[in-house]
């Protein structure tokens, strides 16, 4: 009886921790620090990239934000400092929650790029459909880093006396090229000029979006808002993806 305990433990330890290993996308965030559950108001994009040993969560969806450490046993999942206990776990699904804090809801990405809904046309680019990158179907960098902390390392605009931002579009391939990149709102010719050849040198850098498993070519919007500091000299930055 202890062997077949055992036997059935080891089935189920290797097959959750088959199941997590894939790309999540937060849909839902229930407060539980209060005497009811609350649906939190929090629409801050979260993507959970489980890939080997590896957990890349992810800000914005065309390129991840940090990485992290995780374990998984039986039902309890650790990231990083914290323990949640995992609810739900199937192949598009995943719960956890951590007592006392919050409960939050994930649909696999797979799932989301196969919706017919979430696959949005807008027109052409040479002689191929053309499709608007968005939370659910995008492209991803892929060097599991952040993109805008290379397009902007050692890149400074000095003293900035008035809020601004720059709005750059570019098209990634099925093949995971950089084309098309267009200036739509500049702020100064040193700094477009800057940021639209780093854009241009990560093309082969890319994973192309998918849709119901086949790649397809996106346009992405990048865009960076500038806040001038509160204290003269010291400007405020604050890039942002648009979606």
């Amino acid at each position: 009886m202890v062997i077949v305990v055992s036997l059935v433990t080891t089935i189920s330890f290797s097959q959750n921790r088959k199941k997590i290993q894939r790309s999540w996308i937060k849909t839902k965030v229930t407060n539980l620090t209060g005497e009811e559950p609350q649906i939190d108001s929090d629409t801050m994009y979260i993507r959970y990239t489980f890939d080997g040993p590896n957990l890349y969560i992810s800000f914005e969806p065309a390129w991840d934000s940090f990485k992290q450490e995780w374990s998984i046993s039986n039902d309890k999942l650790t990231v990083g400092f914290s323990t949640y206990t995992i609810e739900t776990l199937t192949d598009t699904s995943l719960s956890i929650v951590l007592a006392g804090f919050r409960r939050m809801e994930f649909l696999s990405e797979e799932y989301l790029c196969g919706k017919d809904k979430n696959l949005i046309s807008v027109g052409d680019f040479n002689g191929k459909p053309l499709y608007l990158a968005n939370k659910f179907i995008s492209p991803r960098y892929s060097k599991h880093t952040s993109l805008r902390d290379i397009l902007h390392e050692g890149l400074e605009l000095g003293n900035l006396r008035k809020p601004d931002n720059f709005l750059v579009t570019f098209v990634v391939t099925e093949e995971g090229r950089i084309e098309n990149v267009k200036l739509e709102k500049g702020m100064s010719p040193e700094y477009d000029k800057t940021i639209m050849e780093r854009i241009q040198k990560t093309s082969g850098s890319w994973k192309p979006a998918y849709f119901k498993g086949q790649p397809v070519q996106t346009q992405l919007s990048y865009e960076v808002k500038y806040l001038p500091s509160l204290t003269p000299g010291s400007p405020i930055r604050r890039p942002a993806l648009r979606d």
